[in-house]
C-alpha cells in the first residue's frame, strides 16, 4: 500500500510537470491576423430567473466590437418567474438585431432544460456560426471577433473559449482556481490533438456542424449538453479547438453555497464519467493524490511534506502560467490556499455524485 501511494504521488508530480512543459512549449494561439470578411454570427443566450445577472450581461453585449449588420442576438426566456422576461423584452425593443424567444417546456426525458431552450432558440438563428454564452456571464469587447477568427483560421466545427470566475471573496476565488486548473488541462490536451469536450458558456459551433448532428434535439440526453454535442460533432469528423486569450476571456459568477457547488459538480461529473480512458486516468490521479499523500504523512512525514510542497508548487506554477495566457495574474497566496479547497471539494464531489439524490438545476430535478 505504501509503495502504491509513493508511486501515485510521484506520478502526479511528473504529470503536472509535463502539463506545465507542454503549456510552455506547445501552446497554440489560433488568432493570427485580422478579420476582413466577417461571418454572420448568431449569439444564443438562454435565461431562466436571471434578473440579478442580466444587467451586467446586457451591458457587455452592447459593447461588442462586431458589425451589427453581421450580428444576431437571440435570448431565450425559459419560463422565468422573476423579471427576466420584462428585462429582455425591453432590450429587444431597443435593438433591431435582438430577438427574444419564449421557451416552451420540453420533454425532460429527451433534453435537459438548457438543451431544450437552445434547441428552440437555434430555430431562429440565421448565422453561419452560433456563439453560446450564459446570462450570468460578461463577455469581453472582442469576444465575437476572436472566436470567429479562430474558427476561420482552423476550419473547426467547434471553438471553445476560456472562462474565469470573477470573485472578491476567497470562496469564489478558490472556485476560480479550480476552473483555471481544469481548463488548463483541457487546453494542453486540445493542443496535443486530444479534444473531446467544450464549454457551453463560451462556445462557437458552425451551423454546418450543428445541423450535422441534428442540433440539441438530435443528441442523447445528457446533463452536460455542451459536452455531449461536442462529442457528437467530433464523431462526424469536425475539428474541435480551444482558443485562449484575453480577447475571448468571459467572466462568470461563483456558486454561492457549498451545496450549490456540489450540485454543479455532480452535473459535470456525469459528463466526465463518459470521457475517454486517458482523461479519466488524468482526473483519477488528481483525486487519488490526497489519500495517498495522507497515508505517507503518517508513515514518512518528512518525505510526505517534501512531496506535497513540490506538488503545490508545480500545480501552482501550471495554474499561474495558464492564467497568464489570458492576461490574468493570480495571487500567490490563493494558489497555496487552493490545495486545501481542492482536497475538500474533490472528494466531496465524488461522494455527492454517488449519493442517491437528484440534481437540482435551475429549479428542475434530474
Amino acid at each position: 500500500m505504501m509503495f502504491f501511494a509513493e508511486i501515485l504521488v510521484v506520478f502526479l508530480l511528473v504529470q503536472d510537470a509535463i502539463l506545465w512543459l507542454f503549456l510552455k512549449l506547445n501552446f497554440k494561439d489560433y488568432v493570427k491576423n485580422e478579420v476582413y470578411e466577417f461571418s454572420f454570427v448568431s449569439i444564443l443566450i438562454p435565461s431562466r430567473n436571471e434578473e440579478e445577472n442580466l444587467p451586467a450581461c446586457l451591458e457587455s453585449i452592447v459593447k461588442l466590437d462586431y458589425p451589427k449588420d453581421k450580428l444576431q442576438i437571440i435570448f431565450g426566456d425559459d419560463r422565468s418567474t422573476d423579471e427576466t422576461g420584462a428585462i429582455l423584452k425591453a432590450f429587444e425593443d431597443k435593438n433591431d438585431h435582438v430577438k427574444l424567444v419564449q421557451i416552451i417546456e420540453g420533454d425532460s426525458a429527451k433534453m435537459n432544460g438548457k438543451a431544450n431552450a437552445l434547441s428552440q432558440m437555434a430555430k431562429y438563428a440565421d448565422g453561419e456560426v452560433f456563439l453560446f454564452t450564459d446570462a450570468d456571464c460578461q463577455v469581453p469587447q472582442d469576444w465575437v471577433r476572436s472566436m470567429v477568427l479562430a474558427q476561420t483560421n482552423t476550419g473547426a466545427g467547434i471553438i471553445t473559449g476560456i472562462t474565469h470566475i470573477k470573485a472578491d471573496k476567497i470562496y469564489g476565488k478558490m472556485q476560480g482556481m479550480d476552473w483555471w486548473l481544469t481548463l488548463g488541462m483541457v487546453k494542453v490536451m486540445s493542443d496535443l490533438g486530444f479534444s473531446v469536450t467544450s464549454m457551453g458558456n463560451n462556445m462557437l459551433i458552425t451551423k454546418d456542424a450543428y445541423q450535422a448532428v441534428g442540433g440539441f434535439e438530435g443528441i442523447p440526453f445528457s446533463l452536460t449538453e455542451d459536452f455531449e454535442i461536442a462529442r457528437n460533432i467530433q464523431t462526424k469528423g469536425f475539428k474541435v479547438f480551444q482558443q485562449v486569450s484575453s480577447d475571448n476571456l468571459i467572466a462568470t459568477k461563483p456558486q454561492n453555497g457549498f451545496l450549490q457547488l456540489l450540485q454543479q459538480r455532480k452535473r459535470w461529473m456525469s459528463g466526465a464519467m463518459s470521457l475517454p480512458l486517458y482523461w479519466r486516468l488524468i482526473l483519477a490521479v488528481q483525486v487519488l493524490f490526497f489519500p495517498s499523500i495522507l497515508l505517507l504523512v503518517f508513515l514518512h512525514p518528512l518525505l510526505a511534506l517534501c512531496l506535497w510542497i513540490a506538488k503545490v508548487l508545480i500545480q501552482g506554477l501550471f495554474i499561474y502560467s495558464f492564467a497568464l495566457k489570458s492576461g490574468s495574474r493570480l495571487a500567490v497566496l490563493d494558489l497555496l490556499l487552493f490545495e486545501i479547497y481542492y482536497m475538500i471539494t474533490s472528494w466531496s464531489t465524488i461522494l455527492y455524485y454517488f449519493w442517491p439524490s437528484k440534481t437540482d438545476w435551475k429549479g428542475r430535478k434530474y
